[in-house]
């Protein structure tokens, strides 16, 4: 995934991290779809380092 410098971007990602670590499943799954509702950039698509 290509280096993206998006303050949304990277306050999800976060979220998601912190989501992930706690074993909270319903914010976990929240911030991947909000993070592949937001706009690519760049051509690339917006998605945590763990989907396929």
């Amino acid at each position: 995934m290509g280096s993206v410098n998006c303050a949304k971007c990277a306050k999800l990602r976060a979220e998601l991290a912190e989501a992930e670590e706690a074993g909270n499943k319903t914010k976990v799954i929240d911030c991947r779809v909000l993070l592949r509702r937001h706009p690519q950039h760049d051509e690339v698509p917006v998605e945590s380092k763990g989907e396929k």
